[in-house]
């Protein structure tokens, strides 16, 4: 019985180490997201309580295999007890596959391509006021846009942030921000 148990914990190892070989000699993907290279935020729509805005991330596999991003997700960091002036709903959709229910649908990047990923963020005024009134107090907004992929190597979870600035928000709103 131990000469079965050691015959099986080496095949093991040797497949483990066959693993390793394989991944360095044949490569694995490298899941680069661009953040900080995001396109100018933009207005979607704009109306009296509510204000739409995204920007397009692109991510790029630089590596030798494909990957596969299996979620990806924005948690904005905007505390009430910052600012309380807005709610803030934020989601990450691939570009042209747009989806209602908020769900990112698991994608594949081949070796050497990128795809790009929307962000929408909307700022909706908290106690039925003007949008733009209510921006004119708007603090910088962080955004985590946070993302699980995967390769030949074990899947991962990585986040990026990106801030959307008060001033970025009030020249896209068309106001001017308080003193």
């Amino acid at each position: 019985m131990d000469f079965i148990i050691t015959i099986i914990l080496w095949i093991l190892i040797i497949l483990f180490l066959l693993n390793e070989v394989i991944i360095r000699v044949v490569g694995d993907a490298i899941v680069n997201m661009k953040a900080s290279k995001h396109t100018p935020f933009t207005v979607d729509e704009i109306t009296q309580d509510s204000i739409s805005l995204s920007t397009t991330i692109n991510v790029a596999n630089e590596g030798k295999q494909c990957a596969t991003i299996m979620d990806c997700y924005v948690r904005q960091l905007l505390p009430y007890e910052q600012f309380d002036g807005v709610k803030v709903e934020a989601k990450a959709e691939l570009k042209g596959v747009p989806r209602e229910d908020d769900y990112f649908e698991a994608v594949l990047i081949q070796k050497k391509e990128s795809i790009d990923i929307v962000i929408r963020v909307k700022l909706i005024d908290r106690k039925n006021n003007d949008i733009k009134q209510t921006l004119t107090h708007m603090v910088d907004l962080p955004l985590d846009i946070v993302y699980q992929h995967a390769a030949r190597y074990p899947w991962k979870i990585s986040k990026e942030t990106i801030v959307l600035t008060s001033e970025e928000i009030a020249k896209l709103a068309d106001i001017k921000l308080a003193d």
